[in-house]
């Protein structure tokens, strides 16, 4: 965290020579030189997703309800056994809609009942243990939610640190132009807070 807060400093710094000049010229009449730098770490998804939906369809709303809650705790049970955590799980309330027939004539022809839950993992092994589980209760529809990156935030500051870096290795390259000399002065207070 120091090096990047010291790589950080010397950047504005840096930046504040190039946005300040000492003929006080404004910054559109004159030469200026500007960095940049890209810094980019690759690194593979250690959180997974799903979303399963117990769904059902017909006339009795009462037993498709039953059988649908059924189902839903069917999933909680397995998500128990893989020690999925509660907190990352969510079932969503139940859902019956009609269903209608459009020709000859509107015709309302049922209903269906369904809940949804999504399902908050890590590690691709007890994702792949909770797809086929799931499977394996015969859902209507098991789908993925999409992964993550559990620790973002410090693969986020190391590609920041590459991204100055490579900025200062540009800046240096860029020494061997020679416009002539100017006086520039400039100063720089900056204020870190950190938590």
């Amino acid at each position: 965290m120091r090096n990047t807060a010291h790589l950080l400093t010397g950047l504005l710094a840096v930046l504040a020579l190039t946005a300040c000049g000492g003929n006080g010229q404004p910054l559109a009449d004159r030469d200026t030189v500007s960095v940049s730098g890209e810094g980019t770490i690759k690194a593979r998804p250690d959180i997974f997703n799903l979303v399963a939906v117990a769904r059902e369809r017909g006339d009795d709303v009462s037993a498709m309800k039953d059988e649908v809650d059924r189902q839903v705790q069917a999933m909680l049970d397995l998500a128990e056994q893989l020690q999925i955590d509660d907190k990352h799980i969510t079932a969503s309330d139940i859902q019956i809609a009609p269903e209608w027939e459009y020709q000859p004539e509107r015709k309302l022809i049922g209903h269906q009942v369904s809940r949804e839950v999504s399902f908050r993992t890590s590690g691709v092994e007890r994702y792949a243990e909770l797809a086929d589980g799931l499977a394996g209760l015969g859902l209507k529809e098991v789908r993925p939610g999409g992964t993550e990156i559990s620790n973002a935030n410090e693969l986020a500051n190391q590609a920041l640190e590459k991204a100055v870096r490579a900025a200062m290795a540009k800046e240096d390259a860029s020494q061997s132009y020679r416009p002539g000399e100017q006086d520039v002065t400039a100063s720089v207070q900056i204020t870190f807070q950190l938590n």
